[in-house]
């Protein structure tokens, strides 16, 4: 989550598992929320989730301490998206998109520290770039404020649709109960609605460790289950075998740009960049700390979705938990219905899968949402109407909430929303956020500018990210329709 990083307000939220806020006095910025009352970090109803000061103090972090933060806030449930890549895009397209994700955040994710450590050194105080939404307002002013800001609620509200999603499919096979997959999103909506309307989330945030675990152990067990289950057709005829794998995409290049958006958004950390590299000893080596973060993330990746992809081939379900407790017998039921298999059933290691995912997802909405919150009830037009605690602030959320509700029922496909919400948001995000607006505040500080090799690089991640917004975006709605129309 995956799993996307990205930040509102002073409150740095993944798309999978973290929060991360500024642990800055109470002095507010004067970007855009100056008088907003909320305060960046340190506020009762948003803790810092980084570092706090007892750890940090004057010394600051040290890069490693900076790559295990950034670890942490990439991966999450977003990995759940990962193995049943390839089955449309192919095994080789799959892993050229993985390296290519994790090279264009690098690179991205450089430059936009470089042009956000270049003002913050050149300004002081409140002017100083503490959020994302800062970053988009000084390079152009209120509309790339706005930008940002919508980019990241409308990511938000489908990374949360799309965990109400995941917690529904395993609370179903948790429960052992043969009910609508719906009847569980509707047993859901309350815990998850109250969760959303604590005003105070520190209890929430100190066990975010506990799932980060839940999401690491559920990587190693879908590794190390889909590695087992090889022996479920490995000595099936040769002719049957050939045709579990693709390595190239069976259906044309379309599905290449959700595949390269599922990967941004399993790759996405940029909100996250100010907050860890400000509480960094020395913030100028953050490359070589993001560096080390997704070199450790990158390999971890390749596992979920190379080893859990060779373990089920082309019969890999949306929901790999089914095809991690249900195998086929021969390959005459690979075209099947995963309920109508007659072959081995597993229970424990899928139901240890699904409890890691549960208790990360649990954690992780209400964080999530919390994110949403923040942005809307400091915008001026919403401070007073829409200020915590009162009426307004609590319809609010509430609305929030049933908007995923809402997803969710229409539709049960978490790699399918996951790449939707990714094709649309991480190239705004992940690439042309990070490369247009980080060389606009360069050029009005005086900074030093890319290169003329380095703006060439910089134009084909560009062009990369137009494909996957258009061929993404057109390939998961032309999945949607294809679900609705059965």
């Amino acid at each position: 989550m995956a799993s996307g990083a990205l930040g509102v307000d002073g409150v740095e939220v993944d798309g999978c598992n973290n929060v991360n806020a500024s642990d800055s006095d109470s002095e507010t910025s004067d970007l855009g929320h100056g008088d907003s009352g909320l305060s960046v970090g340190d506020h009762e109803d948003y803790p810092a989730m980084v570092w706090d000061k007892e750890h940090a103090g004057e010394r600051g972090i040290s890069s490693l301490d900076a790559a295990l933060s950034l670890t942490t806030a990439i991966v999450g449930a977003g990995v759940m998206a990962l193995p049943q890549l390839p089955s449309k895009a192919g095994l080789w397209p799959c892993i050229i998109c993985m390296i290519l994700g994790a090279w264009i955040t690098y690179e991205c994710g450089s430059a936009f520290h470089k042009a956000n450590y270049a003002w913050n050194k050149t300004h002081q105080g409140s002017r100083q770039l503490k959020t994302f939404e800062d970053f988009g307002e000084v390079a152009a002013g209120g509309g790339g404020a706005i930008l940002v800001r919508t980019s990241v609620l409308a990511w938000f509200v489908g990374v949360c649709a799309g965990f109400l999603i995941l917690m529904a499919q395993q609370l179903q096979r948790i429960s052992g109960l043969d009910w609508n997959y719906r009847i569980f999103v509707l047993i859901l909506i309350p815990i998850l609605w109250f969760a959303c309307m604590l005003r105070d989330l520190t209890a929430l945030s100190k066990l975010v460790p506990i799932g980060v675990l839940g999401a690491i152990g559920s990587c190693f067990l879908i590794m190390l289950k889909a590695f087992q289950d090889v022996e479920v057709w490995h000595h099936w005829p040769k002719e049957e075998v050939e045709q579990l794998h693709s390595k190239w995409p069976r259906d044309g290049f379309m599905a290449l740009g959700s595949c390269l958006a599922t990967f941004f958004g399993a790759f996405g950390v940029m909100g996250n960049i100010p907050v860890v590299a400000s509480e960094m000893r020395h913030p100028e080596k953050f490359p070589r700390a993001l560096r080390m973060s997704l070199a450790l993330v990158t390999f971890l990746y390749a596992g979920v979705t190379t080893i859990g992809y060779w373990g089920y081939g082309n019969f890999i379900q949306s929901n790999i938990l089914n095809s991690m407790g249900q195998s086929p017998a021969n390959f005459t039921q690979v075209s099947m219905p995963y309920d109508q298999w007659t072959g081995r059933t597993t229970v424990i290691i899928p139901e240890m899968t699904a409890c890691c995912v549960l208790v990360n997802l649990l954690l992780s909405y209400p964080l999530c949402m919390m994110s949403v919150f923040v942005s809307i009830q400091s915008l001026e037009s919403a401070q007073e109407t829409m200020a915590p605690g009162t009426c307004g602030n609590y319809l609010m959320r509430t609305g929030f909430v049933a908007l995923t509700v809402g997803i969710a029922l229409a539709l049960e496909d978490f790699p399918l929303v996951f790449g939707l919400f990714a094709s649309v948001n991480m190239p705004i995000q992940s690439v042309f956020v990070p490369i247009l607006f980080g060389t606009r505040i360069r050029k009005q500080i005086g900074a030093k500018l890319p290169g003329p090799c380095r703006r060439i690089v910089h134009a084909f991640m560009m062009v990369v990210a137009l494909f996957c917004l258009v061929v993404g975006t057109t390939n998961a709605v032309k999945g949607i329709v294809e679900h609705f129309s059965g």
